[in-house]
């Protein structure tokens, strides 16, 4: 079953936002927001978690450009 482009954007914009709560959400205990940790047996790697938050970020706001095509501006004016 294929999802219409309107679905697509929805779904898109859902994850987004999910992803933003989640960063916005992280406070100084939260998985994520602390640093890297090792130990006997036991690996935290909270950067990379913050880092793939943010590539995702990233890529769905490219997904979304895509989709949304080549726009163009005009300006009038005097620039300064």
């Amino acid at each position: 079953m294929t999802k219409s482009q309107t679905e697509v954007i929805t779904d898109l914009l859902t994850r987004r936002d999910a992803v933003l709560a989640q960063l916005a959400g992280m406070t100084s205990t939260d998985v994520g927001a602390l640093p890297n940790t090792s130990g006997t047996g036991d690996h935290v790697d909270h950067l990379a978690l913050r880092q793939s938050l943010y590539r995702e970020l990233a890529d769905i706001d490219e997904m979304l450009e895509r989709i949304a095509g080549p726009q163009e501006s005009t300006s009038r004016g005097r620039l300064t």
